[in-house]
């Protein structure tokens, strides 16, 4: 069995909520890029004109 003190507690949670905050944060950027070449290719395949 693994033996923590308090203070290791406390500390490996705010590790585990920072490394999970950023991940988040790369995973939406990641999700907001994506949507915005998503939207870019709808508007040039329903523009008229532009794909003859």
């Amino acid at each position: 069995m693994i033996t923590m003190s308090l203070a290791e507690i406390a500390t490996l949670g705010t590790q585990i909520a920072t490394h999970g905050a950023i991940r988040a944060s790369e995973m939406v950027s990641d999700d907001i890029f994506e949507l915005m070449i998503a939207i870019a290719i709808l508007v040039y395949e329903t523009y008229p004109g532009t794909n003859q």
